[in-house]
């Protein structure tokens, strides 16, 4: 077959594509094409007051009741434990590791994309519009990083965009940001339980 034929398989998320440079088969690549990218984000709207203020009285439930979420975060953890064990999934080092990557990539968006962009949007340009509009562009860049850096296809990231939504109704109702990253955590491993194979297939 022509190599110039030859087209990447799409996976269950994933995209098809005809460029092994922009195919995503490896941890590094989920790390620095998304992971990075909402860091930068993310760490770049705490560098406004508005939202390190936000930020803080969203974790007051955290402060107040800490051994209440490092047992729930135990709980989810030998969840994710049983999971994998019973969908014969090795627990390796590096499945640990990406366990604890999804934990991280949740703390990062939702303090980016549930907390900071929608205050910073209806505090600046957006001041003629409602609060509401600025959730919902904020999670329609969220949903779009997601298409740009991972390659989801299109269905998976309208499912990512209707899932930021109801994040931010969960958030603005409980005002637990703590809450929200647990959430999403769950969510996120039972998405994308194990990391991205090193192994290609083509067709």
């Amino acid at each position: 077959m022509n190599k110039l034929s030859t087209s990447l398989s799409e996976g269950r998320l994933q995209r098809a594509s005809q460029n092994p440079a922009i195919y995503i088969s490896k941890f590094r690549q989920v790390l620095f094409r998304h992971g990075i990218t909402m860091s930068l984000i993310s760490f770049g709207c705490l560098l406004f007051p508005i939202t390190l203020v936000a930020l803080f009285s969203s974790l007051d439930n955290l402060f107040l009741n800490t051994n209440r979420y490092l047992l729930a975060s135990l709980g989810l953890g030998f969840f994710m434990f049983l999971y994998l064990r019973l969908f014969s999934k090795e627990l390796n080092n590096r499945q640990i590791f990406w366990i604890g990557y999804l934990l991280f990539i949740s703390i990062v968006e939702e303090i980016g994309f549930r907390v900071s962009l929608p205050i910073l949007f209806s505090d600046s340009f957006l001041k003629e519009y409602s609060f509401l509009f600025g959730i919902f562009l904020s999670n329609l860049l969220f949903a779009s990083f997601h298409y740009f850096t991972l390659r989801w296809k299109l269905k998976a990231c309208i499912f990512t965009f209707l899932g930021g939504i109801g994040l931010s109704r969960l958030f603005y109702v409980t005002e637990d940001l703590a809450l929200i990253i647990l959430v999403h955590w769950a969510f996120t491993f039972l998405n994308t339980p194990t990391a991205p194979s090193n192994i290609i297939t083509e067709k």
